[in-house]
């Protein structure tokens, strides 16, 4: 009984340690790409009407952290910053409303829509890559499409390969994870997101340019 009782202390005098760790972690920060301003005036309840999606991302962007290629064969993950929702969503929800300012239509669709919606382009992305660069920039490569539903043509294939400096810390450059939870430093993703976003932008007049 003696031997019982002072294994349940030595537990009990173990846990707190645990969440005394858990305790100092870092917070973790969410981010959303930002759509650009409006472009065009819109008239009520007219407009070309738009599909948008699929949006289909590579498996290793599925994922809540923000990803950073670090070389040509390697990532990594920002453990503490991560995106607010699916990221495939995001990009699917900024592409309709980036081509609604830019068409100044109102008649925009996100996949998965329904049958008797009436769509007269559908712009499907498979995205090859999205992501920061070690020089602390952002690449967004993607395959687009241009497809008319009602008589399945396909408009326009084309792949495209955006880059923008960002203004972000280079990786070499940037603090690590060990220096962040001792010294409360965080990465400057706010640039990296902002980039992103305007790597989107581009993509989304090319493909307003198309339609």
């Amino acid at each position: 009984m003696r031997s019982h009782l002072v294994f349940v202390f030595a537990l009990l005098t173990f846990v707190p340690p645990i969440l005394v760790g858990c305790k100092n972690s870092p917070p973790t920060r969410f981010y959303v790409l930002s759509a650009a301003a409006d472009e065009a005036a819109t008239q009520p309840g007219g407009g070309v009407a738009i599909g948008v999606g699929p949006v289909v991302l590579p498996q290793y962007l599925s994922r809540p952290q923000i990803v950073t290629r670090t070389g040509a064969n390697q990532l990594t993950v920002a453990e503490f910053d991560q995106w607010g929702g699916d990221l495939d969503d995001n990009v699917t929800r900024f592409l309709s409303a980036n081509l609604a300012n830019l068409l100044g239509t109102e008649r925009v669709s996100l996949y998965p829509w329904k049958d008797e919606a009436p769509i007269d382009y559908q712009v499907t992305i498979d995205v090859i890559g999205f992501e920061q660069t070690s020089d602390g920039g952002s690449l967004l490569a993607v395959y687009w499409s241009v497809i008319e539903p009602s008589s399945g043509t396909v408009r326009l294939m084309r792949r495209s390969s955006y880059r923008d400096a960002g203004g972000a810390i280079p990786v070499a450059e940037a603090p690590s994870d060990e220096t962040k939870h001792s010294t409360r430093e965080a990465r400057p993703y706010d640039a990296v997101v902002a980039a992103m976003s305007r790597n989107l932008g581009a993509l989304s007049r090319d493909i307003a340019s198309a339609i």
